[in-house]
């Protein structure tokens, strides 16, 4: 592996021209295909085998496919009340522009006589529009017409009109370039410090900034294709970022060192790519099959999200390999130009600093590893409170239409009104009549007679009359434990009692489901991916007991992230100080995606690590030495990596999502964690185990095969300068 990155990148620096050349056309190429195609992302959760996915089965039957996908335009009026003539003129017009719009199959008419979609004081009213396609699968631009064809007749009128439920959460995408911004803001900034020279900073942006390019395309055109969710491009942005530069920042570093070591540039370049290259392919494989594990949940949610921040980590990987060796031979040795403050020499990262402390650890290993146990416990700790849930719009931005129509309706109608159950009976095998069937009777009645039901609508039947259809709202908002209760009473008790076979469907329903599945099903992940993990490092570095750190280290990391994310979300300690109210639900997928992500990418910082201390003792070092030496080579790069994927990840909490905010604090506090146990715990814990550290049985030894992370001491690089022996 080491010899073929090698010859890929030397020839990537000998043929810059026409690899540059290359990445120009696929960018280009790429970027023009997914803006000529559009957006097509998907907000829509099912959960096949599910309450809610039965009832969307049968509403998809009976009465329209896109029946789930309704959605709440309001129209709200300070000024008299919406009966009133110049009102209604305004209303009835916009109903009549919705009623013509070919994205619109039916819009309910709040003023008609009866309808209880106006609020008592008159000033809130709401229509409920069926698209004639699921509105998961709209593009912004889609769901933005909609709104434009209700709003228009309303301009200067008095009347406000707001989209709320999945059209509403379809328009407030959320704008991810402020962030990005301040992301690569704070990475060039490290880089400056860590280099010296602006030249080599900009070495790893550009390559980042090209693998990101590339990645969200291909997101975008597999979109049209497959049901990419629509939180997919911000995750993906911000693993790409994070690991473009990361890895880039690997290579550029030794790329640079061997080059003031005696070598030639396309020697240098090789060198870079045949050690630190492919500890990044290695880590990048890492990540991106922790990644691809989660199609075990199966849940098509989860492993989209998992299959496109795959995508970008390939993608990285690949420009690092190609496209930045180009760039690399490119300056050449102009790369040590625009030189920032003191003159220095680039080194291959042995630094002073970084052996004095691992010096430190060495003296006092035990105590070192209980300190940072200790810590990690104490943060972990809240998570034992832990409860997976849904947002709801309470939550996002005040400026956004879906926040503006919650508010509304939760004013004129109640909170519940923002997630209403969509009770369906499926009549097949004895079809009702009418609405008077006892059984449809008897269901609306204990349907009424529920605690948390605030409303319930009489059963309507469909033409056929194999399915019935009773819409519930409930006493609480979507996310409260009122709502949580209503739908396992419905479900557990109601429905059984009234001896008719029905579901509870609807978008709070499916996100409740969600939360169920994900809940069942995140150990088998979390066994998933950290039994792949320690077979590649079992492989990588033929020890068992390294793979055992690993795994322990990672896991104690996991878990203090867990536990912020519990204190500062569920528990609502810090909320204001990230742009939120106050405590607000987990999303279900969260932890799963985090777990996934963060024990791929907590990965690379040890696989750099262990990578390093493997190649000091194979040169002859104890074990002892080995870990203070290979500290010392490797901490201020990883530190900066780290530091890099902390600032990229934290400029995501400034996002209105609620969701993104999630990711933000999860991401950013598992790398900082993660980051600095693999400079602490992970080297305390491997000089207590000492040289058994490295002990394989004899019979396992027959059949691993033979690898080598960072290509050498096994096939040295060309004109490789002679190692500096210890003082």
């Amino acid at each position: 592996m080491s010899s073929l990155l090698s010859r890929i990148a030397v020839y990537s620096a000998r043929h810059r021209a026409l690899v540059i050349g290359l990445w120009l056309v696929a960018l280009v190429g790429l970027a023009f295909a997914s803006h000529a195609a559009g957006t097509k992302y998907t907000s829509s959760v099912t959960v096949s085998g599910s309450d809610s996915a039965a009832a969307g089965d049968v509403m998809s039957r009976s009465f329209s496919d896109t029946l789930s996908d309704s959605s709440p335009i309001v129209f709200h009026t300070d000024d008299g009340t919406l009966t009133d003539a110049e009102h209604r003129g305004v209303v009835e017009e916009s109903l009549q522009a919705l009623s013509q719009s070919p994205d619109i199959e039916a819009a309910t008419n709040p003023l008609e006589e009866g309808s209880e979609a106006i609020s008592a004081d008159g000033r809130t009213a709401y229509t409920t529009i069926v698209p004639t396609e699921p509105l998961g699968d709209l593009s912004v631009e889609d769901a933005e017409a909609i709104l434009d064809t209700a709003a228009g007749p309303a301009e200067g009128t008095g009347v406000e009109v707001e989209a709320g439920g999945q059209l509403g959460s379809a328009i407030t995408e959320p704008d991810t370039r402020v962030s990005e911004l301040i992301g690569i803001s704070a990475a060039i900034l490290i880089l400056v410090l860590v280099f010296g020279t602006i030249t080599a900073m900009a070495l790893p942006i550009v390559a980042a900034i090209a693998g990101l390019i590339a990645g969200l395309s291909i997101i975008s055109l597999m979109g049209h294709v497959l049901d990419v969710p629509d939180v997919a491009p911000t995750l993906a942005t911000m693993i790409g970022l994070g690991v473009g530069i990361d890895y880039s920042l690997f290579i550029v570093t030794r790329a640079r060192s061997a080059r003031h070591g005696g070598m030639s540039i396309p020697d240098a370049i090789g060198h870079a790519a045949a050690t630190s290259g492919s500890a990044v392919a290695f880590a990048g494989a890492t990540v991106v099959i922790a990644l691809l594990s989660l199609a075990v949940s199966g849940l098509s949610l989860i492993t989209m999200l998992g299959q496109a921040a795959a995508v970008v980590v390939v993608v990285a990987v690949l420009a690092s390999m190609t496209l930045l060796p180009a760039l690399l031979g490119l300056c050449g040795d102009r790369i040590e130009s625009l030189r920032v403050g003191r003159d220095r020499r680039p080194t291959l990262g042995h630094s002073p600093v970084w052996r004095r402390w691992g010096s430190a650890v060495a003296r006092r290993p035990g105590i070192f590893a209980a300190a940072s146990v200790v810590v990690l416990l104490m943060l972990a700790s809240p998570v034992r409170g832990l409860e997976l849930g849904l947002t709801d719009e309470s939550s996002s931005p005040t400026s956004t239409t879906s926040r503006q129509a919650y508010d509304l309706l939760a004013d004129g109608f109640g909170a519940g009104s923002n997630g209403p159950l969509l009770v369906t009976a499926d009549l097949g095998s004895e079809p009702a009549t009418g609405p008077d069937d006892p059984r449809l009777v008897r269901l609306h009645e204990d349907l009424s007679a529920a605690e948390g039901a605030a409303a319930v609508e009489a059963p309507r039947v469909s033409e056929d009359g194999t399915a019935a259809l009773i819409n519930v709202v409930p006493a609480g908002s979507p996310t409260s434990d009122v709502t949580k209760d209503l739908v396992g009473e419905a479900r557990d008790e109601i429905i059984p009692a009234a001896g008719v076979e029905a579901y509870v469907g609807g978008s709070t329903a499916q996100q409740l489901d969600l939360a169920d599945r994900i809940g069942e099903r995140l150990p088998l992940i979390i066994a998933v991916v950290v039994g792949l993990s320690m077979v590649l490092l079992l492989v990588a570095f033929r020890s068992v007991i390294v793979p055992l750190q690993a795994a322990l280290v990672n896991l104690l990391a996991v878990g203090s992230a867990y536990g912020i994310v519990t204190a500062v979300f569920q528990d609502g300690h810090g909320a204001s100080v990230i742009g939120l109210d106050g405590a607000i639900p987990i999303v279900s997928y969260v932890p799963m995606m985090m777990f996934a992500i963060l024990f791929g990418l907590a990965m690379d910082y040890q696989v750099f690590l262990l990578s390093r201390v493997r190649e000091e003792i194979d040169a002859g070092k104890s074990a002892r030495q080995a870990v203070i030496d290979g500290l010392a080579g490797t901490g201020k790069v990883i530190a900066s990596a780290a530091a890099i994927m902390v600032a990229v990840f934290a400029s995501f909490i400034l996002n209105g999502d609620p969701t993104v905010k999630e990711f933000g604090v999860g991401l950013a506090s598992a790398i900082l964690i993660a980051g600095s146990m693999v400079c602490v715990l992970l080297p305390a814990a491997m000089l207590l185990m000492g040289a058994r550290t490295w002990w394989l049985p004899r019979w396992l030894d027959r059949f691993l095969p033979s690898i080598s992370i960072e290509g050498a001491p096994h096939a040295p690089a060309a004109n490789a300068p002679p190692r500096p022996q210890p003082a």
